[in-house]
């Protein structure tokens, strides 16, 4: 591929008009006799090279910017090799004036080239200014004298050779300001209509740049992305960083969703019978004592618990780390539930009881005791304890989430459905189930 950009000349006394190419291709020069840089030394012979020199660190600049977005490394890029010369001149060499103006147009080919780019028909004149603060990426397009008759230069090529631009478009890269510092649009308003006028006669489409910077040229030209090199090695290191992020990120996860063990514990001694000591139990408010007496087990005569309205039911709760030290990154949260047949449910905080161990231990366990009183009206109960490590969850919003789907059930269904609704919505769940009774006779202290 070569890269072309057409650069309109003109004196400052108006004499010397002339339009060359800016020609950028792979093709590697002969070596110069004085050492020349391979790359702009085809410029010397027309007195281009200093000039040459600044529009390699202005293209060197723009491919290190685009360089730094590669995805892997600065390194992993891929950009065409460029070398600069120019089509015949009028002239043996040009003067300090008109180097200077030409710089935007090799640049702009040498770009092209770099990036692969075939930007079409591209005219260009402005002078390319280094950033002289230490760091500064952004290179500047500097005004250029002469200007009127450079429009003019591009405005015959367009006249001479309209058949051949039918259909095409072109893109006409200036400064965006004038020498006296007006901007340019304003300042030569005349000539780039006349440019228009002519564009539309020969049947095609023009574009003006007005550049303040060399970055501004990319809507016009570009993309001008860099190609990332793929090869096995990187492919494998690729693949294996993603291989290690996803790990990482799934481990986390997992540990801020781990999973909760609840159990019920012994309240006091455990006297009665292995099969009964982890469940809540009846307590009864001694005045004397300021104290709750806790009281034997009573069962009915399908052996289901029972408590008599007006007492107290304690209840101790473990919640356990289903992953080491998942709740140092999150503590799960606690809930205490109650459904009955003939009540709405109700959701409470757990953290407004009183717990053995405020904080997570090291194993990760906290254990809780809950006193939960009980109203004086016969009914069936199911009480539920529910851990969640969501911070997101609300009792407000979860509670009516609740009751909206118990509206219109009855019965068991009630109880059967809320074992359902916190499964699913909250996760770790364990649940005690009573009858209530008012009858003091049923249950003897």
């Amino acid at each position: 591929m070569t890269a072309r950009v057409f650069v309109p000349l003109v004196g400052a006394n108006g004499e010397g008009a002339q339009l060359f190419e800016a020609i950028a291709g792979d093709f590697a020069p002969e070596p110069h006799p004085a050492k020349l840089m391979p790359q702009i030394s085809e410029l010397f012979d027309f007195g281009l090279y200093g000039i040459g020199q600044t529009v390699r660190e202005a293209a060197t600049r723009f491919v290190a910017a685009r360089r730094a977005r590669l995805w892997l490394s600065r390194s992993n890029g891929h950009v065409n090799r460029w070398n600069l010369r120019i089509s015949e001149l009028q002239i043996g060499r040009l003067s300090d004036e008109n180097a200077r103006s030409a710089g935007l147009g090799l640049t702009l080919a040498a770009i092209c080239q770099a990036f692969g780019r075939d930007a079409g028909v591209v005219f260009a004149t402005g002078e390319i200014v280094l950033p002289n603060a230490p760091g500064a990426p952004t290179v500047a397009v500097g005004p250029v004298g002469g200007l009127r008759g450079k429009l003019s230069l591009i405005g015959d090529y367009i006249v001479q050779h309209r058949q051949a631009l039918e259909g095409r478009k072109m893109v006409v890269a200036l400064p965006a300001t004038a020498i006296d510092g007006r901007p340019l649009e304003t300042a030569e308003a005349a000539p780039l209509e006349r440019l228009r006028k002519e564009a539309r006669a020969a049947g095609a489409e023009i574009e003006f740049v007005f550049a303040a910077t060399l970055d501004a040229v990319e809507p016009a030209l570009g993309p001008f992305a860099m190609r990332e090199i793929v090869t096995p090695a990187r492919a494998l290191a690729a693949f294996a960083a993603l291989v290690a992020i996803a790990v990482v990120v799934v481990a986390w996860m997992s540990w801020l969703h781990a999973p909760i063990a609840l159990a019920f514990e012994p309240v006091g001694p455990a006297t009665r019978g292995l099969a009964d000591d982890a469940a809540p139990q009846r307590a009864r408010y001694d005045a004397s004592a300021d104290k709750l007496q806790l009281l034997g087990p009573c069962f009915d005569d399908q052996r289901q618990p029972m408590v008599v309205g007006g007492e107290t039911l304690v209840l101790r709760v473990t919640a356990r780390d289903g992953l080491p030290y998942a709740s140092a990154l999150r503590p799960p949260r606690l809930f205490i539930a109650s459904v009955s047949r003939a009540a709405d449910p109700v959701i409470l905080d757990a953290e407004h009881f009183r717990s053995l161990a405020p904080s997570p231990q090291g194993s990760g366990e906290i254990d809780l005791t809950a006193a939960i009183p009980i109203e004086p009206t016969e009914d069936e109960v199911r009480l539920f304890v529910v851990a969640s490590r969501d911070p997101s969850l609300t009792i407000t919003a979860l509670q009516d989430d609740l009751r909206k789907t118990l509206k219109g059930l009855a019965g068991a269904a009630v109880l059967t459905t809320t074992t359902s609704f916190l499964a699913d919505r909250v996760g770790a769940e364990i649940s005690y189930q009573f009858k209530v009774t008012n009858d003091a006779r049923a249950c003897p202290t």
